[in-house]
C-alpha cells in the first residue's frame, strides 16, 4: 500500500469513528407520540378543568424522550374542534417527572356543553393522534350556605 493511500485509509477510518452510531432511519408516522389516554373533565367555579396522563412511548413503542407540549382542542355548539391552549411540558430533563397535567378553560358560559380531547407533541413538532373526546356540561359549582347566626 502507498504512503497516500495509506494517509487516505487513516482519515477514513477517523471520520467513520467520529460519526458515531447510526441507525436505520424512521420514518415520521412512527416517532409521534402515542395519543394521551382517557381525559378527564370537572366543573370548578372558574371553569372546565381539563386533567390526563402524559404518554412515555412513541407509536412505534419506543421511550419518547422528546415531549414537548400538549395542544387542548375544544368543541362547542355544531363547530369543529379547535386548539384553545398550549401547555408546555418543561420537566424534560430531570429525575421525576410528572405524569399528570390539567389546564383549566376560563371561557366557558354555564349550561353549555364542551367537548375536549388532547394532541400530544415532540419538540420535533411530531404530533400525536387526538385523544378521545370527553364532553361536559359546565354548571359551577353552588356557593357553600352561610351558617345562620342563632340569637
Amino acid at each position: 500500500m502507498s504512503r497516500r493511500a495509506g494517509a487516505l485509509l487513516l482519515v477514513l477510518l477517523a471520520l467513520a469513528g467520529a460519526c458515531g452510531r447510526k441507525t436505520a432511519p424512521r420514518p415520521p408516522e412512527l416517532v409521534a407520540p402515542r395519543p394521551v389516554g382517557e381525559v378527564a373533565l370537572s366543573s370548578r367555579a372558574d371553569g372546565v378543568e381539563v386533567a390526563w396522563t402524559r404518554p412515555t412511548r412513541y407509536v412505534d413503542g419506543s421511550t419518547m424522550p422528546d415531549l414537548g407540549g400538549f395542544a387542548i382542542e375544544r368543541q362547542s355548539f355544531s363547530t369543529d374542534f379547535h386548539e384553545v391552549a398550549r401547555v408546555p411540558v418543561t420537566d424534560r430533563g430531570r429525575f421525576q417527572q410528572a405524569t399528570r397535567f390539567t389546564w383549566v378553560d376560563r371561557e366557558v358560559r354555564p349550561t353549555m356543553t364542551y367537548h375536549y380531547r388532547v394532541v400530544a407533541f415532540t419538540t420535533d413538532g411530531y404530533y400525536s393522534a387526538p385523544s378521545g373526546a370527553a364532553a361536559i356540561t359546565w354548571a359551577p359549582p353552588a356557593a357553600s350556605p352561610t351558617p345562620e347566626r342563632t340569637p
